[in-house]
């Protein structure tokens, strides 16, 4: 393995992660085609407290790990086993709670197999991170691709064996920690575990990055959760198919975070750092209005010929998402570099008023709009949340947000800052 250049792990990151996305929009399709539409809302709203709960077992070790285990390999090597230290005892006391919630439901294993889930998406994101902090993510393509493929035909062996929304649960679950076992065993190949780092201290600087990140996930997946709660199946489901779909339009912007991180990371100097921001904000940007505009147009109008008639509705909540994603994509390459920077207060407060927004929005719009509702609510927070970020970005990111440069612009200060603001 070798440090590759952004461009490269950009690449690999995007070959990775659109397999991924597009195994979970065959799961999605599949699910949808063969599960009856209240078994698809299970998976669904499934699939979004396992996102939830991955996000919180993770606490951040996974980004920690990625930014701040690029100095060395025995500092890589010493927070990751720090990391999973201090995380263990929270995820054996998720899956007791999800073992006594099955127990006194006594239903099928439905709890269980959503701990799972997330157990196994917080475990990957601490193994990739530790692979992202050398700065060569072709591992993590090749795990995503296998991941990708075993996903699939678990969900293909489930649909035409056991049709059940807990069957496929646990084989994503599966899919996942089969997929990630070579690069744990692979992982001396990269970092040094002979050096340690104290739990607490590891847990201390991963928790802020990692509410961050819960809260984020949290409106992600808050529509079907409210959808479940507050709305019947068919909108909890029609929301899921819509959500599942537009979400895995990400793939670009995420390949390009991916590798952004670890590389902003290792700049010494403010003024590079925003001028290798501003290059890959350009075209991202582009990138993602150019994919929105296309399947706002297309997607709507093949649903219901794809997964049946059933799913029509899904088409309106569908092209409201398809405006929030190059909201999402530029918040994405601006939150990265402030990370990069240390920056977490503009990022704790751009999380926090996005959520309350998500909520409020959510609490107002989904008993009267249902699935369309969700997705305003989505449209509503990503929007507050990228005039938050353009406001942080001009003082921490100077001259990241203009058109041209101008030479009555400030100049760009020469180093980074120490600390964080």
């Amino acid at each position: 393995m070798r440090t590759r250049s952004i461009r490269q792990n950009s690449a690999l990151a995007l070959v990775g992660d659109a397999g991924s996305k597009l195994a979970a929009l065959a799961v999605i399709v599949m699910s949808a085609s063969f599960l009856s539409v209240g078994e698809f809302a299970l998976l669904a709203t499934g699939m979004a407290v396992a996102g939830l709960l991955g996000s919180l077992l993770d606490l951040g070790a996974g980004t920690l790990l990625t930014r701040d285990g690029a100095r060395s390999r025995a500092h890589r090597g010493g927070l990751l086993v720090g990391l999973l230290a201090a995380r263990a005892p929270l995820a054996l006391a998720v899956l007791v709670a999800a073992a006594v919630v099955d127990v006194v439901a006594d239903t099928v294993p439905t709890a269980l197999a959503v701990a799972c889930l997330g157990i196994a998406g917080a475990m990957s994101a601490s193994v990739l991170g530790l692979y992202r902090s050398y700065q060569d993510i072709r591992p993590e393509a090749v795990q995503r691709l296998v991941a990708a493929l075993l996903a699939v035909s678990f969900t293909v062996a489930s649909c035409l064996v056991m049709p059940s929304a807990t069957v496929i649960l646990l084989g994503l679950a599966a899919a996942t920690m089969v997929a990630l076992a070579p690069l744990v065993l692979l992982a001396p190949r990269v970092a040094d575990f002979d050096s340690r780092v104290s739990r607490i201290a590891a847990l201390r600087r991963a928790a802020p990055i990692g509410l961050l990140a819960l809260a984020t996930v949290a409106y992600y997946r808050s529509g079907t959760i409210a959808l479940a709660a507050l709305a019947d199946s068919d909108e909890t489901a029609a929301f899921g198919l819509a959500a599942g779909i537009a979400f895995g339009m990400l793939m670009v912007p995420n390949a390009v975070t991916t590798a952004l991180l670890p590389r902003l990371s290792v700049e010494t100097g403010l003024g590079s750092t925003v001028e290798c921001t501003r290059r890959v904000l350009g075209w991202t940007l582009l990138i993602a209005v150019a994919i929105s505009a296309a399947a706002a147009a297309i997607v709507p109008v093949a649903l219901p010929r794809v997964v049946g008639e059933q799913y029509a509705s899904a088409g309106a909540p569908f092209a409201v998402l398809c405006i929030g994603v190059p909201l999402i994509a530029v918040s994405g390459v601006i939150g990265t570099s402030l990370l990069s920077l240390e920056r977490l207060r503009p990022l704790g407060v751009q999380v926090a008023a996005s959520l309350v927004v998500n909520l409020v929005v959510l609490a107002l719009l989904v008993p009267i709009l249902g699935a369309v509702g969700a997705s305003l609510a989505t449209v509503a927070c990503e929007a507050v949340g990228l005039l938050l970020l353009l406001r942080a970005a001009r003082s921490a990111l100077p001259g990241l947000v203009t058109l041209r440069p101008t030479a009555s612009r400030p100049p760009v200060a020469a180093s980074r800052p120490a600390t964080s603001a």
